[in-house]
This record gives C-alpha cells, structure tokens and sequence, in this order.
C-alpha cells in the first residue's frame, strides 16, 4: 500500500479522537506532525469539530441524577 495513503487512512481515523481530546499523547504528537508537513489537513481537523459541536449540541442534557448513582440507590433501598 501507498505510504502517502496509509498516512491519510492513519490521519482520518485519529482526527476525531484528537479533536474530542481522547487520543493518546502519541497519537497527538503523530497528528500535530502530519498538520505540519501537510497544512491542508488542517481543514479536516476544522471540520470534525464543527462535526462535534453540532453533535454535542444536539445531545440532550442528562440530569445529574440520572446514572449510576440512582442505580446504587436503587439497589440499596431494595435490599
């Protein structure tokens, strides 16, 4: 396989881990690398967070009592 398109594959499925912030330092570092050497990727970095905000907006908010607290609670009063 092409190296520039291994790179690109690599690119495209580490952008959206790097811009909701859960990619591993490495994999941060290997992104900011291939921003560099290839700025047009910028674009793609520009649109998966607009791809995000747009989701997160969307996204109802949970209330806090929602989750695993109200299950514990749950399960504690039932015993």
């Amino acid at each position: 396989m092409d190296e520039a398109l291994t790179m690109r594959q690599r690119f495209a499925e580490l952008g959206p881990w790097y811009v909701n912030g859960t990619a591993s330092v490495a994999d941060r570092a290997w992104v900011d690398g291939y921003v560099r050497t290839h700025p047009e990727a910028r674009a793609d970095l520009d649109w998966y967070a607009s791809l995000q905000q747009e989701i997160s907006a969307d996204v109802p908010e949970v209330p806090p009592d929602t989750g695993l607290e109200r299950l514990l609670k749950r399960v504690r009063r039932e015993r």
